[in-house]
């Protein structure tokens, strides 16, 4: 989901080594990265160009020398992109990695894995690490014995940044507040159609307006109201985007999917999106044609 208004530009690549997949994405805008993690999935993510004013993990501030994302008892993904930031995620899953460790004699560490969700590095090792990322992403092997290496080495410095007198894992433990925007933004996702007032979807949530507010002011730079906003926009500009998604919902001209997507008036609706994506509802319906 794109938080930040403007044209979205940016980057995305992936290598697939079998047991293991590195990915990039580069991008110019804030971005909202939610979902379900997939089964006993785990990730190793990294910042590479100190770009992270507004990155975010589990709505928990994002440290600029730090692996994160490999809380082995996470089932969903909550990641928040800066502007301008190139982000770096190794995905794996916690079986392939535990045996990993059990293999090589450090089952110890398995532990420490569910309990935190951040790994500090010392500068050095973050751009040692950094570097070896992006030789995969340039350069990426091109037979089944290369990727068995390459996942090896990438698996062994894994465990080096594990294992670094100057690496310190930290607690993971959300604050209600912060578990509350998390449940907010699966709402809105599911129910963004739903028009409420504030006070309607405080209810919903079980908490108070000022609590939802100091949460989405924290870590969005908005009220629960516009993020919900944004939420629609987002929603909107998929379906605009995909002639199958709106052939499968019977939909075909841009008012029948803001009517769709909560929308009620639409000069403020075409408004809204044209300073979100800056560009019109109809320039983004025909691009897709």
């Amino acid at each position: 989901m794109q938080l930040s208004p403007g044209p979205l530009a940016g980057r995305f690549s992936m290598v697939h080594l079998g047991n293991l997949s590195v990915l990039m994405i580069s991008t110019n805008q804030v971005l909202l990265l939610n979902g379900e993690r997939g089964h006993h999935c785990i990730g190793f993510s990294l910042e590479v160009t100190g770009n992270t004013t507004d990155q975010r993990v589990q709505c928990q501030t994002f440290h600029p020398h730090a692996l994160y994302g490999f809380n082995q008892n996470l089932q969903e993904c909550h990641f928040q992109l800066s502007a301008g930031s190139i982000s770096i995620i190794t995905v794996t899953t916690s079986d392939f990695f535990n045996a990993f460790l059990t293999r090589t004699g450090y089952p110890h560490l398995i532990e420490p894995l569910l309990t935190s969700n951040c790994l500090n590095l010392d500068q050095a090792t973050h751009r040692r690490l950094a570097n070896q990322l992006g030789e995969v992403l340039r350069h990426p092997p091109t037979s089944q014995r290369a990727c068995r290496q390459r996942t090896q080495e990438l698996l062994t410095s894994f465990l080096d940044c594990l294992q670094s007198p100057t690496g310190e894992l930290e607690p993971f433990d959300l604050t209600s507040r912060q578990q509350l925007v998390q449940e907010f933004v699966r709402w809105g996702i599911s129910n963004a159609k739903t028009s409420l007032t504030l006070d309607e979807i405080c209810q919903q949530l079980y908490t108070s307006r000022r609590t939802l507010i100091l949460g989405t002011k924290e870590n969005f730079h908005c009220g629960p109201m516009e993020l919900l906003r944004t939420i629609r926009l987002q929603q909107v500009h998929a379906l605009l985007r995909s002639p199958a998604e709106r052939d499968r919902e019977g939909l075909s001209q841009v008012s029948e999917v803001a009517a769709f997507c909560g929308f009620r008036s639409r000069g403020h609706f075409a408004k809204a999106y044209q300073e979100h994506f800056a560009e019109s509802p109809r320039t983004t319906l025909l691009r897709s044609a």
